[in-house]
C-alpha cells in the first residue's frame, strides 16, 4: 500500500518538483498538472502537455515554432534523454547510460564517453570548433514557482517576498542563451542581443501589472530558475539542462534611491554556474553601457564577431564601473531607432538609483506581463535569422500573415488589412509595369494603362 501512494505521488509531482502546466516545457518532469493530458516530446528542446499528439507539423503551433512533433510519450519513469548524434544540451543526458552530456558551446552539447577540451579532430571540418567540455546535468526545477507560465506564486517571507537575491548587470551583446535554438540554421555571427531586450517602460507598452517601473530580462543561476520553474512556451528554452526561460520575477531594491520601484525580469539568458556569484540565487541585469569590461570575459560589442551590434564595446561599458545613479547614458549614441532604444534603456534603469551595481534584492515569481511577453516573445524581438528589425512586426505583409494576431476577428475585419493595402500594391505594380512598357509604348500610352489599374482599383472599392 505504502509503495502504491509513493508511485502515485512522484506520478504527481514528477519526482523531482512540480508537473508542467500548459504552455509550459514538461521535458524534465514528463507529467501534466492537467490529467487528462500527457507529455509528449516536440524535439530535443521542447516537449509540451497535450491531450493527444499526432507526429508531425502542428499548424496551431505559433508560425515562428511552427516545426515537427515526435510525439514520443515522455514519463517521470521514461525520461527524454539525447541519443548520441543529438543534442543533449536542454536536456542534461543521454540514452547511452555511458554517456555524460558536454558542452561544446552555447549552441551544441553532445552525448559523450570523455570529452578534452578543445578541437575534436575526428569531427568534420566544418564542425572543428572548440569544446568547452563542462558536463550538464538535468535541472528539476524544484523550487515550484509559476513564473510567466500559468497561475501565480505563493511566495513566503515579510513583505511576501519569496527570498532575496544577488543582482549584478552586464550588456555584452551576445546572444541570450534561451535564444540559442531559434536560430535556424545556426549562425553565431546573427546571435547578439536584440535592442529590444533593453529595460523598458511599462507605460509605453500596454501598461503595468504590478504597478511595476520597468521590464527587465537578465540572466538566472540555477538556484533561481527553481523558483521559476520549467521553460515557458513564448521566449526560448534554455540550452544548457535548465529552465524557466520567458519565466518572471517581481523584484524591489529597498537601497536604491527610488526604493519603492519595482521590476518585472524575464530570464532570458544562464547564468552558468562555475561565475562567480551564480552559485546561489542571482539575476545579472542586461542594461546597455552597464558592462564592467575589467570583469567581462564575452564582450563582443562592435568587435566585428557579430554583425551590427549597435554600440561598440567602449559604449557598452560607459556605467560598469560607477554607481548606477551617477551613469552618463547620454554618452551613448543616438544615430539609429536601435541605438535610441538602448539609451533610454539605459536611462530608464539609472532612474532607478542603484547606489552600487551588486546590491541584493527582494523578489518572487509573478505571471510576465502581457505587454512584455509580446514586446520579447519569439519573432518579435529575436526569430529564426536572428535580431527581428524594429520595423518589421509593423509591416502590412506581417498584419497579412499574423495568424494569432486575425484569430477571433470577423470576416469583414480580417479583409481590412488586405482591402486598405491592396490600391498600393496594385498603383505601385501598375506604375512598374507601365515604366516596363515605355521602350515600345508612348508615354500616353502608359498612363493610360495606370489610369486604368487605377479605375479598376476603384470598381473593387464599390
Amino acid at each position: 500500500m505504502f509503495m502504491v501512494a509513493l508511485i502515485a505521488f512522484q506520478v504527481s509531482s514528477g519526482v523531482h518538483g512540480r508537473c508542467a502546466v500548459d504552455h509550459e516545457d514538461c521535458s524534465h518532469t514528463g507529467c501534466c498538472s492537467d490529467a487528462s493530458k500527457k507529455c509528449y516530446k516536440k524535439n530535443n528542446g521542447w516537449s509540451g502537455c497535450r491531450p493527444d499528439c499526432t507526429p508531425g507539423i502542428h499548424h496551431l503551433d505559433p508560425p515562428a515554432e511552427r516545426t515537427s512533433w515526435s510525439c514520443e510519450l515522455v514519463t517521470p519513469q521514461k525520461k527524454d534523454c539525447a541519443a548520441a548524434h543529438e543534442n543533449c544540451g536542454h536536456l542534461g543526458c543521454c540514452k547511452d547510460h555511458g554517456s555524460k552530456c558536454y558542452e561544446k558551446d552555447v549552441h551544441w552539447a553532445g552525448c559523450l564517453s570523455s570529452c578534452t577540451p578543445g578541437i575534436h579532430h575526428e569531427e568534420k571540418s566544418k564542425h572543428q570548433s572548440p569544446w568547452s567540455c563542462r558536463v550538464i546535468h538535468p535541472h528539476e526545477g524544484n523550487g515550484g514557482g509559476t513564473g510567466g507560465g500559468t497561475g501565480s506564486s505563493t511566495p513566503s517571507g515579510a513583505g511576501g517576498w519569496t527570498g532575496t537575491l544577488q543582482s549584478t548587470h552586464f550588456w555584452d551583446c551576445n546572444g541570450a542563451s534561451c535564444d540559442a535554438t531559434t536560430i535556424q540554421p545556426w549562425n553565431l555571427h546573427e546571435f547578439k542581443i536584440p535592442p529590444q531586450y533593453a529595460p523598458a517602460d511599462p507605460a509605453k507598452n500596454g501598461g503595468a501589472k504590478y504597478g511595476e517601473k520597468l521590464w527587465m530580462v537578465g540572466a538566472a543561476s540555477d538556484a533561481l530558475s527553481d523558483a521559476l520553474g520549467p521553460d515557458g512556451s513564448c521566449c526560448g528554452v534554455d540550452n544548457e539542462g535548465g529552465g524557466g526561460c520567458g519565466k518572471c520575477l517581481l523584484v524591489q531594491n529597498p537601497t536604491a534611491v527610488n526604493s519603492a520601484w519595482t521590476a518585472v525580469v524575464m530570464k532570458k539568458s544562464r547564468c552558468p554556474p562555475w561565475s562567480a556569484g551564480c552559485d546561489r540565487p542571482h539575476m545579472d541585469f542586461a542594461v546597455p553601457g552597464f558592462d564592467n569590461l575589467q570583469y567581462s570575459t564575452a564582450n563582443v560589442c562592435g568587435s566585428g564577431a557579430k554583425s551590427d551590434t549597435y554600440i561598440s564595446k567602449d559604449q557598452s561599458g560607459i556605467c560598469g564601473a560607477v554607481p548606477p545613479k551617477d551613469c552618463n547614458c547620454e554618452s551613448l549614441p543616438t544615430h539609429t531607432p536601435q541605438q535610441r532604444m538602448l539609451r533610454d534603456g539605459c536611462l530608464l534603469f539609472k532612474a532607478w538609483g542603484w547606489h552600487h551595481g551588486v546590491p541584493h534584492l527582494h523578489y518572487k515569481p509573478v505571471k510576465c506581463p502581457a505587454g512584455f511577453i509580446k514586446r520579447v516573445q519569439v519573432g518579435s524581438a529575436f526569430g529564426p535569422g536572428g535580431v527581428v528589425s524594429l520595423y518589421d512586426n509593423s509591416s502590412t505583409y506581417s498584419t497579412l500573415l499574423d495568424g494569432d494576431a486575425l484569430a477571433g476577428t470577423d470576416a469583414s475585419a480580417r479583409l481590412k488589412p488586405f482591402l486598405f493595402s491592396l490600391p498600393i500594391f496594385l498603383i505601385v505594380g501598375g506604375g512598374i509595369f507601365a515604366a516596363g512598357l515605355r521602350r515600345r509604348r508612348s508615354v500616353s500610352q502608359a498612363q493610360h494603362l495606370l489610369r486604368s489599374v487605377q479605375t479598376d482599383i476603384e470598381d473593387m472599392g464599390q
